[in-house]
């Protein structure tokens, strides 16, 4: 089972350090409404509650969010996100070392991501830039051997992964949110299309997304990571996305000259789903959700994975 135990102790570390006047009233008054441009979050993927290990297996992230400019109503509020990342991807049989029996490729990916978004009463552009590594240099497959070792869990061969190269990827969003309800229990519907382009990803992304629960608005909601004037939040999402794939480099290979000794074709269409809960406390802010994805090569099957974020505002 691969699943960094250290990294979760961690989370719940940060949570119980975190978590002071957790349990205090929220202001009611506009003037007492907490104001913070900074924010820190942890977020963590992993297969391990659903008792698999294999293809999206792990997916660690530490994300820095800044507050470039106050909230003002006839203009673009900015936010700036800069942050890293490491992801593994492994076949289903981590004990096969014949990669002809392979239904994908291993491949580690480590990134440096810098974001900015513009948001409005009526919509959020984002625009994600990456630049990372796959190959034994992004450090997953040293890494998740090293967590195997520690304990009694099979460790994966990472016999055929995909070799070293360097990524350099754009992800621009455009997301539309209409609130469908409003009363304490409000509705919120969203449409969000997305295009990726570059080196380790090039797709056509249509994501819609229904939420139920206490939200706050496009502003000020952490639905959207929004920072800022910070509000009490109790929502969940049900979302979906369909994704029409032109080249995926982790099971590729690099685009041009590659050597890796095994890759595989995508499948064109790929779909996701998946139940998310959202909380919000004070300066601190929890998401736990399940997820579903279709089979991103011919011979994958359908997978799911838990995520686990934590983030403090100051």
């Amino acid at each position: 089972m691969n699943q960094p135990k250290g990294a979760i102790i961690a989370l719940l570390v940060f949570l119980f350090f975190s978590s002071e006047g957790f349990t205090q009233e929220t202001p009611d008054s506009e003037e007492e409404i907490p104001f913070y441009k900074n924010q820190i979050e942890l977020h963590h993927d992993n297969d391990f509650l659903l008792f698999t290990d294999w293809y999206y297996t792990t997916g660690s992230f530490i994300n820095y969010r800044l507050l470039l400019n106050e909230l003002e109503e006839d203009r673009d509020r900015k936010q700036l996100l800069l942050g890293i990342s490491q992801e593994y991807y492994t076949p289903s049989n981590i004990t096969e070392t014949n990669v002809r029996l392979f239904d994908r490729p291993y491949a580690g990916y480590s990134s440096i991501i810098n974001a900015l978004t513009f948001t409005n009463d009526r919509r959020i552009l984002d625009f994600n830039f990456q630049m990372g590594v796959t190959g034994p240099i992004s450090g997953a497959e040293g890494f998740q051997s090293w967590f195997h070792s520690s304990n009694e869990s099979g460790n994966p061969e990472w016999i055929g992964q995909i070799e070293n190269a360097v990524h350099m990827n754009l992800y621009a969003t455009y997301t539309r949110d209409w609130q469908l309800i409003d009363d304490k229990f409000g509705v919120h519907f969203a449409w969000s299309p997305k295009v990726a382009l570059g080196t380790k990803d090039i797709f056509l992304e249509n994501g819609t997304n229904f939420y139920f629960g206490k939200r706050r608005n496009l502003r000020q909601t952490m639905a959207y990571h929004q920072i800022g004037k910070i509000q009490p939040e109790f929502f969940f999402v049900v979302k979906f996305a369909y994704r029409y794939v032109i080249y995926d480099g982790l099971l590729e290979g690099f685009f041009r000259e590659d050597s890796s000794i095994f890759t595989v074709d995508p499948v064109e269409h790929f779909f996701t789903y998946g139940l998310e809960g959202f909380f919000r406390k004070k300066r601190m802010e929890y998401n736990i959700g399940y997820n579903y994805a279709s089979p991103r090569a011919p011979e994958t099957f359908l997978h799911g994975w838990i995520t686990i974020s934590i983030a403090r505002n100051f």
